[in-house]
């Protein structure tokens, strides 16, 4: 196989947030980058961290040293980023288990979160990273989506005069038991020419 520099990827993620996922077999289309749904997050601080992971147990037999077999027991996905836009969408995302009440009729308006009560079931939406290839005309896309995701990590949001501020996100996916068998997670598309 030749080297190939082309192949490495360098560029900034976008990440959107209840974008509606495809049908099991579609990749997710793009229009001139971005899904056609969702709400984008805007701008971020960092890296854009996708995590994909196999648990695999192995099975050991009495009669040779090495494992004779390995089964995978189960499969976690995630994608972690940083917001910096302050904005009621951006928090919206960002916190997991809120109701946004806006209230465009007062002075100043107000987008007020109220949290902490009895809401046992656990809000989940898609997540969808989208990063240009660099280097491609007409221009490519690498995507990740998580198909139902919850926001893992306790929401902080650090005020000071040092710096903006901003809010860390960590999506954790869950099984859409409503897909197929194999595509009940996400998914991971790289487009080409």
């Amino acid at each position: 196989m030749t080297l190939n520099p082309s192949n490495i990827r360098l560029g900034p993620g976008r990440i959107y947030i209840g974008v509606t996922a495809p049908a099991t077999g579609n990749p997710l289309v793009l229009a001139a980058g971005a899904p056609t749904t969702g709400t984008d997050v805007g701008l971020t601080e960092g890296e854009v961290l996708f995590t994909f992971d196999v648990d695999y147990q192995e099975e050991e037999a009495d009669q040779v040293l090495p494992a004779v077999a390995v089964f995978a027991k189960g499969e976690k996905a995630s994608l972690e980023f940083t917001m910096k836009e302050y904005v009621a969408t951006q928090l919206q995302a960002a916190f997991q288990q809120t109701t946004l009440i806006t209230n465009d009729g007062t002075t100043p308006k107000t987008d007020l979160f109220e949290f902490g009560g009895n809401a046992y079931e656990v809000t989940s939406r898609t997540v969808v990273v989208v990063s240009p290839i660099p280097n491609t005309s007409p221009q490519r896309y690498t995507l990740v989506m998580l198909y139902k995701a919850y926001q893992s990590e306790p929401l902080k949001a650090r005020y000071t005069k040092d710096g903006s501020t901003v809010m860390k996100c960590n999506f954790k996916g869950l099984a859409d038991t409503a897909r197929g068998d194999s595509d009940m997670l996400g998914q991971l598309l790289v487009e080409r020419n």
